[in-house]
């Protein structure tokens, strides 16, 4: 399913048109999984002439199948380009691409892809497009698996970053490997812009919705439409969900209680769309985690309480504090909870709920009680949803959705070592956010500790300091000197 993601497909054909035109834009799109990654890089590809060759690295074992089905794409790509009349289930081995390589003429290339490595492929495949006058951009699909090729990356960024006949498209579903990769400690630090795709805009969801249910020629009220946006935050996955259980229901005029039946039937109850994407997340995501037992119960616990301290989650534990710390470490990096400031919470808030609910056994039978449904979906939009539309988990990530709204703008929290940011986005250079949720205006010196720790960890960047009490005037007079972006909420509005 393809999203009108206008935006997102016009950086995409411009990084291609600026390749021709010999200035290299690679691009990382980052999101949690079915949020439409693959259908952009899928749609951008379909309508796009030109050699762009996909790879989904999910389905690739080891270092030698990649290197091989990377050649295969890419002559794949090339002989369609050239007019070769060929079907990709015909290359199945190497005799198959030296046979495709001879009729382009690049056969001694793809012979010595054969015989040496990783460094061979990358280095080699710039004399292929050279050769045969083509430009390449390479779509290499969850990208994160890389992590389990020893020196991938190093090789990668030492051999491709002087190449100019192609650029490459990545994404990749665990965010945090992502930004791991992309970090200021990995090879390709500063060498992808990032696209974190997240839900779509209320107009668009609604949109969807109403398109998807006329097909079916069924009546929606605009509460309804409203309710489908609430509930899924513009998901489309679970759009589709919601209204795939609506027309099964045979439902002929869809009003808001149908949608929040039809949406807590979805997601927690074994035959539910949502459901089962939840729980494969959940336990994909923890299967990273070495202790598994431990790991879920720390969930559990959050699912009925987050916002705790470290503190807190040991003595519910009953262990020492050391010892959870090691565990919450390996929690952070799957992408199922985030730290803000000392305190711990569920990065997706419907997983919360679904963590909290299922593990109390309600099933479809109990949903069909709408008294139940309507305690459901009130405690639903009070504790869990609340914090997806109005402040967020704190003040930062308030003012991260409200910049990435107004200003186009994915600031993400970074932290390295001892350094941390409110968030940083990397574009042609790193911008980088402050944010002081407090009650008194930010100070001189609270701007000049921000700016002394920019420059010091990035050099050159473009900083914004948000403070929710203004600032004092010698604090905006060091704005204005140095640069710095000052904002307050009715910038934000």
């Amino acid at each position: 399913m393809f999203m009108d993601r206008r935006k997102e497909l016009g950086i995409l054909r411009s990084a291609y048109e600026s390749l021709k035109a010999g200035s290299k834009v690679n691009i990382a799109i980052i999101g949690p999984r079915r949020i439409g990654k693959t259908e952009l890089l899928l749609k951008f590809k379909e309508e796009t002439r030109g050699v762009i060759p996909y790879l989904n690295l999910q389905r690739v074992g080891n270092i030698s199948s990649f290197i091989f089905a990377y050649t295969r794409e890419l002559l794949y790509e090339l002989g369609k380009s050239k007019g070769e009349e060929i079907r990709k289930h015909q290359l199945v081995d190497w005799d198959d691409l030296l046979i495709l390589s001879a009729k382009l003429g690049v056969e001694e290339e793809v012979k010595a892809i054969k015989a040496g490595g990783l460094e061979v492929l990358f280095e080699v495949q710039e004399n292929i497009l050279k050769s045969l006058d083509e430009f390449a951009i390479f779509i290499l699909d969850e990208f994160q698996e890389t992590r389990n090729f020893p020196r991938f990356l190093e090789v990668m960024r030492a051999t491709t970053e002087k190449e100019k006949m192609v650029a490459y498209f990545i994404s990749g579903s665990a965010i945090r490997i992502m930004e791991d990769i992309l970090s200021s400690d990995e090879p390709f630090f500063g060498q992808f812009r990032r696209i974190y795709l997240s839900g779509l805009p209320k107009e668009d969801a609604v949109e969807l919705a109403r398109g998807l249910l006329s097909t079916r020629k069924l009546h929606v009220t605009n509460s309804a439409l409203e309710a489908v946006y609430t509930l899924t935050g513009g998901h489309p996955f679970y759009i589709y969900a919601i209204v795939r259980r609506l027309m099964e229901e045979g439902v002929e005029r869809v009003r808001r209680k149908d949608v929040e039946y039809a949406f807590l039937t979805e997601l927690l109850t074994e035959s539910g769309d949502i459901y089962t994407h939840l729980d494969y997340v959940f336990n994909e995501s923890l299967s990273r985690a070495y202790r598994g037992a431990v790991h879920r119960e720390i969930l559990l616990i959050l699912a009925r309480e987050e916002g705790l301290r470290l503190s807190e989650i040991a003595k519910r534990l009953g262990k020492p504090s050391g010892e959870v710390s090691n565990y919450m470490k390996f929690l952070l990096r799957t992408d199922l909870i985030t730290r803000e400031g000392e305190r711990y919470y569920f990065t997706d808030k419907l997983m919360r709920f679904w963590l909290a609910k299922t593990y109390l056994g309600i099933n479809e039978l109990e949903l069909r009680r709408e008294k139940l449904r309507e305690e459901l979906i009130e405690e639903l939009r009070e504790k869990f949803l609340r914090a997806k539309t109005e402040l967020g988990l704190t003040g930062e990530a308030w003012v991260r959705e409200r910049i990435r709204r107004v200003m186009g703008l994915d600031f993400r929290p970074y932290r390295r070592g001892d350094v941390e940011f409110d968030g940083v986005a990397f574009l042609d250079r790193p911008h980088v956010l402050e944010v002081k949720w407090r009650g008194r205006p930010a100070s001189y010196s609270d701007v000049k500790k921000f700016y002394d720790m920019v420059r010091s960890e990035f050099g050159d960047a473009a900083m914004f300091f948000f403070s929710r009490a203004g600032f004092t005037e010698r604090a905006l007079k060091f704005c204005e000197k140095t640069g710095i972006k000052a904002l307050t909420e009715k910038d934000l509005k």
